[in-house]
């Protein structure tokens, strides 16, 4: 142990994960410590369509670059690297156009959802989907570099600007149309401040497109959009279901408090996640590339993120409804027990979304496409029961364990991936 120790207190990968995984704790911080004001500024409602628009974002980023961002870091050659770079930006201006192309449908989308006020920000869909979807591709890029200060320098920034626009509109009597401003102008503000810092240093560069080299990389990593993007694609619709079945069932009011309970509790999750699958990705990548060894470094991390999620969760549990009552205010006390219901799918959600690359890393993007297809029917089946039964409660509880049991079978396959990866250099 006092071998170990050393090691991996000094290794790069720790050392990149603790830039991330602070700046993550402080762009959460600043988000914790703002969700207070912001609970006593907005209603329910306001959350829910906040979330309901920020879902449909969600959708339409998976779909702008088919995924190829995550090829950047693969290739050995610079140059396809930066070909990679100029496909997902193609495809993102194509995508973003096509949304303009949707405003005159604005109302009877909205229609669709039983929330007709989401037609007034429809206008804004196209240019989140393009700052968002931009800051995926460059993210990749730093991450192929190494430069994780830069992501670290996005996502503090990034809260910081959201978190103030929030407020500042909130505070003028914007309730309602305050959130979703502040999410689009915050990544955009933060993007372009990125873009000048790193210009000289990694952007400037990919000014130089390489025309007769685009479609030759689009070809050899076609398994991206032709399975990854499924994948991505059916696993971001999973999470957006329960806020796209329960609005029109149940109403902007309840499924407001699920807004939060999602923002407050699984946004933490999710962001130590990135961090560590930002790192994580280029470690490994790199390692399966030169056929060296990857044992260690996974072992390591799901072993300390088990003990940190057992101890940490299990006191959270207990006093989450004086927490959630303190914090947000009694009339965010529905939420406390909609956290608590979300827990199964919460404990895997670390794990199991900072190693969700190997199925890229080792070429299984088809299996890792079908078992999301296979979760998802799940997820509509039980939702749609959920809804028969007229229980709100019930809906939040089937997912939840849905959810949690598709990341514990997910869990499983990815450790089968890395001790079959084992196995196959230790006999070389």
């Amino acid at each position: 142990m006092k071998q170990i120790m050393p090691k991996i207190w000094y290794s790069s990968s720790v050392r990149n994960v603790g830039k991330l995984l602070s700046a993550n704790v402080i762009a959460q911080a600043i988000g914790i410590l703002v969700y207070p004001v912001l609970t006593r500024m907005y209603a329910p409602e306001d959350f829910a369509l906040f979330n309901l628009f920020t879902s449909i974002v969600g959708v339409l980023v998976i779909i702008a670059t088919a995924e190829y961002q995550y090829a950047i870091v693969l290739p050995k050659d610079e140059s396809k690297a930066r070909a990679l770079v100029h496909v997902s930006l193609m495809l993102l201006v194509l995508t973003s156009l096509i949304v303009v192309l949707t405003i005159p449908f604005a109302q009877p989308i909205a229609g669709l959802f039983k929330a007709p006020d989401l037609a007034r920000y429809w206008g804004l869909l196209s240019l989140s989907v393009f700052s968002l979807g931009l800051w995926n591709i460059l993210s990749y890029w730093y991450i192929r570099r190494a430069a994780f200060t830069r992501i670290s320098g996005y996502q503090m920034t990034q809260s910081v600007f959201a978190a103030s626009g929030k407020i500042g509109f909130g505070s003028i009597g914007w309730s309602q149309s305050g959130m979703i401003i502040a999410s689009v102008l915050a990544p955009l503000i933060s993007l372009t401040i990125s873009i000048g810092l790193a210009w000289k240093t990694g952007i400037r560069e990919l000014m130089s497109i390489e025309w007769r080299q685009l479609k030759s990389v689009a070809r050899e990593y076609a398994n991206f959009p032709k399975f990854s993007l499924p994948r991505a694609l059916v696993n971001t619709v999973s999470i957006s279901l329960p806020i796209w079945f329960l609005t029109p069932a149940f109403g902007l009011e309840q499924v407001g408090q699920l807004s939060l309970a999602m923002l407050a509790a699984v946004m933490p999750f999710t962001l130590f996640a990135r961090a560590c699958n930002q790192v994580l990705y280029q470690r490994i990548s790199e390692s399966v590339q030169q056929q060296k060894n990857i044992r260690f470094v996974l072992q390591t991390f799901m072993v300390w993120t088990s003990v940190v999620m057992i101890i940490g969760m299990t006191v959270v549990y207990i006093f989450l409804p004086q927490m959630v009552t303190v914090i947000f205010g009694a009339q965010w006390t529905e939420s406390a027990d909609i956290m608590r219901r979300l827990f199964p799918y919460l404990m895997l959600t670390p794990i199991c979304g900072s190693i969700c690359f190997l199925s890229d890393v080792f070429g299984k993007q088809k299996i890792a496409m079908w078992m999301e297809a296979g979760y998802t029917i799940a997820l509509v089946l039980v939702l749609a029961l959920g809804v028969h039964c007229c229980s709100f409660s019930t809906c939040v509880s089937l997912f939840a364990w849905t959810k949690g049991v598709y990341l514990a079978i997910q869990l499983a396959w990815f450790v089968w991936l890395g001790m079959r990866y084992e196995r196959s250099i230790t006999s070389l």
